[in-house]
This record gives structure tokens, C-alpha cells and sequence, in this order.
């Protein structure tokens, strides 16, 4: 997904509209927040709050001492993570992909994350016949390494204290509770700008929406995105380019082949992203 510095989006720049959705796409938050962040008085905070609502970039949720609150919806997230950056060559994007599933191995292999990736899937332009892309969308599943409760607190006390001890500070409760799974994100998108990095639960109840396996299970994350469609057969007309690489995710771990397999697809198939769905529809934030 691709925004840029003059797009205007519920009112003000999409710049903004991002980072105010970047900050609170952990938890939730109040008419106060939205007055504090983003500068606005009591009357502009509740009309922006209308129209990131009618743009589905936010949510209600429970509300909070019985004030309304609000999260960051599926479409938000997904803004979130929306790059201002040049569009890059279909060249690049493949070296992109080829670096982040080389760093999803090495997670994977390395014994001191908390979470290993389960499954990555590849969706959004890359998928399509255009040599021009706006980034490289990946998706990903993480799954804790230990199945013990107990085991896995300590495993994140460690992570958590141990990053402070580098100098990472914590500002809020919620990034100090989800650094170990954060940690993990940061690794794999390693400040790439042509990379946009989502996790699956953004996908439920998205329609119409085309990815392909690079790792993982295909019946299972077919069953994590029930609404989504596995491009998983050839057809003479698209254009293959392919690179396996072999990797071991733990030392009891038998070997695994991922796959990396990047089609141009003919028109039709030209698969969905989050900006291209509301354009679509027609919504406020097409372009």
C-alpha cells in the first residue's frame, strides 16, 4: 500500500493520519488522546473521529470508565503500514522478498527469539503484471516456541529486560507487553522502505483477497484466511522466477525447503490489496 506527502485523508495530510494509527495500533483510545495527538480541539477531534470511522480506519470498542473508545480497525492497520516511498522496479522487489525470507530463516534458526515465523504469505503488487510496484507485501504468522506458560513469561521477561538493558526505552505498558513479539517484526522488516510488513489477523473477513505461500503449511493458512484465494497452480502465460534456499528452524527441526516463487499474472489475476480494494469501492483514501 502507497500514500503520498499531498494525499489528504479525513481532513489531514496521510503522513499524519499514519502516524497517528502507527501509535495506537496496539490498544485503544480515547477522544483525549485524538485531541492530544494529533492537535486538535474537543469539536475537530469528534468530526475526525466520524470520518476515520466512515473510512473503516478506526473502530468502536469497549468503552473505557464509560467513555467511548476506539481502536484501530483492519483497514487502519493496514494504512499503518503504508510506504510514502518512490514506487521501485519489479527487480528490486525481488531482491526485497529474497532478503526477508533469508531473515526469516534466520529467526527461525536463531534460539533467542521468543516467536518463530509459522507461516509467510506474498500479496499486493508483486502478484500482478506491472513492473512498476509501490512496495513488497508480506504477511506473516508468529507462534510462540514454547507451549508452557510459565516458560514463555520468563522467556518474555528475559527479552523485555534485556532490551533495556541495550537502551531500548518503553513508553507504554502495551510496548513493553508486546516487545518480544515486536522484536520479531523489527527484525524482519529491518528498516526496509520497499517492505510492508502485516501480520495475518489483518486479513479476517477480507474479500476477494489473492496471496501466495512462501512458507509454511497451505492448508493452514488457508484456514487462518478463509476469504482469501492461494494462487498455487501454473499457467503458460505467467513468468516464473524461482529460488529455493534450505533451512533449519531448531536443532530438532528436520529440514525445510522454503520457496520463493514470484509470477507476473495475466490482468484478471491481479491480486488485492487494501488500497487497491477501496478503490474499488470507491472509497475517500483512492486516489
Amino acid at each position: 500500500m502507497q500514500i503520498t506527502k499531498e494525499e489528504i485523508v479525513a481532513g489531514h495530510s496521510a503522513l499524519r493520519v499514519r502516524g497517528f494509527l502507527r501509535r495506537f495500533d496496539s490498544g485503544f483510545f480515547i477522544h483525549s488522546d485524538i485531541e492530544r495527538f494529533m492537535q486538535l480541539k474537543p469539536r475537530q477531534a469528534t468530526k475526525f473521529i466520524n470520518d476515520m470511522v466512515a473510512l473503516e480506519l478506526i473502530e468502536p470498542t469497549e468503552p473505557f470508565e464509560k467513555e467511548a473508545a476506539f481502536q484501530v480497525a483492519t483497514r487502519g492497520l493496514a494504512f499503518a503500514n503504508a510506504t510514502a516511498a518512490k514506487p521501485i522496479y519489479r527487480g528490486t522487489g525481488e531482491r526485497v522478498l529474497s532478503e526477508f525470507i533469508d531473515r526469516v530463516n534466520a529467526v527461525n534458526a536463531s534460539k533467542e527469539y521468543v516467536f518463530g515465523i509459522r507461516s509467510a504469505i506474498l500479496f499486493g503488487s508483486m502478484l500482478s503484471c506491472t513492473d512498476r510496484l509501490g512496495d513488497v507485501d508480506v504477511a506473516v504468522d508468529l507462534q510462540p516456541r514454547s507451549s508452557d506458560t510459565t516458560q514463555l513469561r520468563k522467556l518474555c521477561d528475559h527479552r523485555r529486560h534485556l532490551a533495556r538493558e541495550q537502551g531500548r526505552t518503553f513508553t507504554t505498558a502495551t510496548s513493553w507487553a508486546l516487545w518480544p513479539r515486536n522484536e520479531v517484526l523489527l527484525q524482519l522488516k529491518a528498516r526496509s522502505r520497499s517492505l510492508s510488513l502485516h501480520e495475518f489477523d489483518q486479513f479476517e473477513g477480507m474479500e476477494s483477497f489473492c496471496y501466495r505461500v512462501l512458507i509454511g503449511d497451505s492448508n493452514l493458512i488457508a484456514a487462518q484466511i478463509p476469504t482469501g484465494r492461494a494462487i498455487c497452480h501454473l499457467r503458460s502465460s505467467w513468468r516464473r522466477t524461482s529460488e529455493v534456499s534450505q533451512a533449519r528452524h531448531s536443532k530438532n527441526d528436520k529440514p525445510s525447503f522454503v520457496v520463493f516463487l514470484t509470477y507476473s499474472f495475466p490482468p484478471q489475476d491481479v491480486s488485492t490489496t487494501p488500497r487497491e480494494k477501496s478503490r474499488r469501492n470507491k472509497n475517500p483514501l483512492s486516489e
